[in-house]
């Protein structure tokens, strides 16, 4: 018989699979994908966590959005929040007791933690967050939760441990009048706080801080800012701001405040002068009130001698100044303290300032 020939523009048609097949083909894609799946999962499990072992460092677990602190027993003795940004953890890595992050949700950045263990009951950690640029402000927010909380500055009404009504956008934490300003902080403040969760926190001298609080949400808002602040940069820095402080945790309040006293606080070093106790502490006040000058304090350390008194010192009381805080005398009131001072020298007064 003669084999038959196709045309050339004829397709052979191709034969579908059989039912039977169908099932099957159908199976080994699915066991495909789910196979493909699995491997995601898998790797996408691992990078995670080698990410969230490359973000812990002991007793600290450090998030985008900020940090949390635990005890020796596990419990969360510390939480603080970034307000103004959050850490792109990408850009993070850990390196030794340093873990460190170039950049955040506002731009680049110079933020690390340090991890500092100065004795077995002690643990501490040091944390900086530096913008890159002048203008914003960096704030970090620190949750009182269920602990009490001492320290901070002298208030018009002040409550042990600290109790803040209302809510206060960060203000400068310099010192003022409390009797005047009713809200303001007072003559003596340190940048210090400590839990009954034996937590301490420490913000550096260095930074132009400042506070404010959110009494319904238990937070104290911590702020390093120039822009429309008294702060000025230190001379040939930009005034790129930078919040840094030190946060240590330890078994018990007593033993982390003696830590930080003993870190933070130093003690006397000198006997105050004999004749400060031996000797009367001459003020301006008792007579003058705000109503002082040059002729008065020297009008005042001649009657002093006139009538044969002993003398520590003279205080120069309120108001020498044009404004409260501020050291420079009044050029008004006081047109020439340096020859003020040299006459009260030579008369053997010594001279303090209120």
């Amino acid at each position: 018989a003669k084999e038959r020939q196709l045309p050339d523009n004829v397709t052979p048609v191709k034969q579908k699979p059989s039912k039977e097949l169908r099932p099957m083909l159908g199976a080994i894609l699915l066991g495909l994908i789910l196979f493909i799946a699995a491997v995601v999962a898998w790797c996408y499990y691992t990078v995670s966590l080698r990410k969230a072992e490359r973000l812990k460092t002991e007793l600290m677990d450090l998030r985008a959005d900020g940090f949390v602190i635990r005890n020796q027993h596990g419990e969360v003795v510390f939480r603080l929040a970034f307000r103004s940004g959050s850490l792109d953890l990408e850009s993070c890595s850990k390196e030794g007791e340093i873990l460190s992050c170039t950049r955040s949700s506002t731009g680049p950045l110079n933020f690390f933690i340090q991890t500092v263990k100065p004795k077995d009951t002690v643990m501490c950690y040091r944390v900086r967050w530096e913008e890159l640029a002048a203008g914003p402000a960096v704030e970090h927010t620190m949750f009182w939760e269920d602990a009490h909380w001492y320290g901070g500055s002298e208030m018009s009404t002040q409550h042990w441990p600290i109790r803040l009504a209302g809510y206060q956008e960060p203000v400068p934490y310099v010192t003022s009048d409390v009797y005047s300003f009713r809200d303001s902080f007072g003559g003596i403040l340190e940048r210090y706080w400590l839990s009954s969760k034996a937590a301490a926190i420490k913000i550096n001298d260095s930074v132009p801080f400042h506070l404010g609080f959110n009494a319904t949400e238990r937070t104290l808002f911590f702020q390093a800012r120039y822009k429309d602040s008294p702060y000025k940069p230190p001379p040939g820095q930009q005034p790129f701001p930078e919040l840094s402080y030190r946060v240590c945790v330890g078994s018990d309040v007593t033993s982390i405040h003696k830590y930080m006293v003993r870190r933070y606080f130093n003690k006397p070093s000198k006997i105050p002068a004999e004749n400060a106790f031996r000797y009367p502490i001459w003020s301006t006040w008792a007579l003058y009130k705000k109503d002082i000058n040059q002729d008065k304090v020297l009008h005042f350390a001649r009657s002093i001698k006139k009538y044969g008194f002993n003398c520590s010192h003279i205080e120069i009381d309120d108001m020498y100044t044009q404004a409260y805080g501020d050291f420079d005398f009044d050029p008004v009131k006081f047109p020439n303290v340096t020859e003020m001072f040299a006459k009260l020298r030579e008369d053997g007064f010594k001279v303090t300032l209120w």
